[in-house]
């Protein structure tokens, strides 16, 4: 069994957290130096939301997303208007979502403009459709289908409301394996989610060779959801009790954020990090909160009161610990040679 010595830290052979890829971690790096070079301030972008479509074929407990625009659920952007988003934000990663981006005709399309663009793609989805659909893309090694999965097939069934959507989900995380597309899963935590549980679905992910795992805290939005989410002491004990259970093992995120989550540590929100575009337009101020929505990128990060964001400073994002907003703020937070150590080893997957 191996012993890494930092500092005072012994780390006695515990699975991490699986890194980024290099290509990608590559590329946000390469993006943050030209953007620094070619002088374009201090906020800058990484992920741009492009919710190309309201429309769903579930209605899960805790999503907002069908709530906050049930009267424009009909809307969709066309692939102009999504190729003109993802010029305009210049993030070097998209995330394609919705809704459930797969009923959007040109999803395909939309997504091979971002790879010809040179982003990173992640293609959000809950999986009911994708064995059907899965055809009209083709793998790619900057692109990766991301599924939504609460919890165990019996869980994940109750919170959609769709008998069945749980194995249809791990039908689905299979099929797009078989046919080498890269897939990383999301999974929220709600007040009834088990960290036992959440051990017994992660074990099912091992064995279909997902590429990683990501976590959320069920968030309060605005709009009302009959889900039953945590506040930010409940969440961190959740976290501290998976932690003890499963480790790091696949977790598709920072050891610094996985700490943050667990309360060992304190992150600042970076609201711009994650920008959002739909049918609306540009969503004011930032992916969680819905002031308003403005007609340019420009005028999205000129005229919002980003300081105004986050925990202690806007009483809507108190209980907000989503990796949206705290998980660009990692590099800036980084306070010593542990934690930049903590960093080249995570990216070096030791």
């Amino acid at each position: 069994m191996q012993t890494l010595c930092i500092g005072d830290d012994l780390l006695f052979g515990m699975e991490v957290a699986i890194p980024l890829p290099l290509l990608i971690n590559l590329r946000i790096a390469r993006h943050l130096a030209l953007a620094r070079m070619r002088g374009r301030g201090p906020r800058i972008p990484l992920v741009l939301m492009l919710e190309i479509t309201h429309s769903c074929n579930l209605r899960c407990e805790g999503c907002g997303r069908i709530r906050e625009y049930a009267e424009s659920r009909s809307q969709r952007l066309s692939r102009q208007q999504a190729k003109a988003a993802m010029i305009d934000a210049d993030t070097p990663v998209v995330t394609i979502s919705g809704g459930e981006p797969l009923l959007h005709p040109d999803a395909p399309a939309i997504a091979a403009d971002a790879l010809d663009l040179g982003k990173v793609v992640y293609f959000c989805t809950n999986g009911l459709l994708l064995a059907d659909r899965l055809k009209e893309f083709s793998p790619h090694p900057a692109f990766y289908f991301n599924v939504h999965l609460d919890g165990l097939p019996e869980k994940h069934d109750r919170i959609t409301g769709l008998p069945g959507s749980g194995e249809r989900a791990l039908a689905a995380i299979a099929a797009a394996r078989r046919a080498g597309f890269g897939v990383t899963t999301n999974t929220t935590l709600y007040q009834e989610t088990r960290p036992e549980d959440l051990v017994e679905l992660f074990g099912r992910l091992i064995d279909l060779d997902i590429d990683g795992m990501m976590l959320a805290a069920g968030f309060a939005y605005e709009v009302g959801t009959s889900a039953e989410t945590l506040s930010r002491l409940e969440a961190q004990q959740r976290f501290r009790r998976l932690h003890e259970l499963w480790g790091e093992k696949k977790m598709y995120h920072t050891p610094i954020y996985l700490e943050f989550l667990r309360g060992e540590r304190e992150l600042a929100c970076t609201p711009w990090g994650t920008v959002t575009y739909n049918s609306q337009g540009w969503k004011q101020p930032c992916y969680l909160l819905t002031d308003g929505h403005v007609a340019s990128f420009k005028e999205l990060m000129e005229n919002t009161d980003w300081d105004s964001l986050g925990p202690g400073r806007d009483p809507r994002c108190a209980e907000d610990m989503l990796h949206s907003g705290f998980e660009p703020s990692v590099m800036g937070s980084l306070g010593g040679p542990r934690d930049w150590w903590r960093i080249i080893r995570w990216q070096f997957g030791h």
